[in-house]
């Protein structure tokens, strides 16, 4: 059950928010090695290309290779956007899905939550990271694919509890992180603004952050 989160503006609050969408920056994540094969159709693969165990959460690599070039109307980043579909089953029984609306649906601390990170290529490949938080439970994970639209039905790779263990004892704090340095936002007119024009007069309406005297 998702329980929505009010972030306020205090910045720890936000950045403890933030790292629910991206690994930690203070620390060195530890290689979970192992790959392979998720899910295959006649003439796509969708891959795992590697995992990263930091303390708090797991980084997935994923890629998809086809075997032919893409025709003149296959967008692949349109199909792999909206078409591939991910998940993950925990060793707890708990289930996640790489969503899109995350921002809007923010699940309870103690929930998992696997968001997109990015991906990019072209032609007969494409690739994409994801961020599955907190740190799994102990024992084996579940990676889940499928993708309709490249014709690769449900498909599932399992991670080995021991090799997720090794690598969580060698994830590494390099350091206490700082608090995030609060930057304000400076309001800066466009060079040369004509005068006595709709822009002057719409620039000169916007509210100031100055004190009033």
């Amino acid at each position: 059950m998702h329980s929505a989160i009010a972030l306020s503006d205090d910045a720890d609050d936000f950045s403890q928010a933030r790292f629910r969408f991206a690994p930690p920056d203070n620390e060195a994540p530890a290689a979970v090695g192992v790959s392979g094969v998720i899910g295959r159709g006649t003439d796509t693969a969708i891959l795992l290309v590697g995992l990263a165990r930091y303390t708090g959460g797991l980084h997935i690599d994923l890629a998809i290779r086809r075997r032919l070039d893409p025709g003149p109307d296959d967008h692949l980043h349109v199909t792999f956007n909206a078409g591939l579909l991910v998940g993950v089953e925990l060793a707890d029984g708990g289930t996640v899905v790489a969503g899109y609306d995350d921002w809007n649906n923010l699940p309870a601390a103690d929930e998992p939550l696997l968001t997109h990170r990015g991906g990019g290529g072209g032609g007969r490949e494409w690739s994409s990271t994801l961020w599955l938080t907190p740190a799994p439970p102990p024992g084996d994970l579940v990676v889940v694919v499928a993708c309709p639209a490249l014709g690769v039905d449900e498909s599932r790779f399992t991670v080995d509890a021991e090799a997720l263990r090794a690598a969580a004892d060698k994830a590494e704090v390099l350091w206490p992180r700082e608090p995030d340095q609060v930057h304000h936002a400076v309001r800066q007119n466009p060079v040369d603004v004509p005068p006595g024009g709709w822009f002057e007069r719409a620039f000169a309406a916007l509210p100031t952050d100055e004190p009033a005297g």
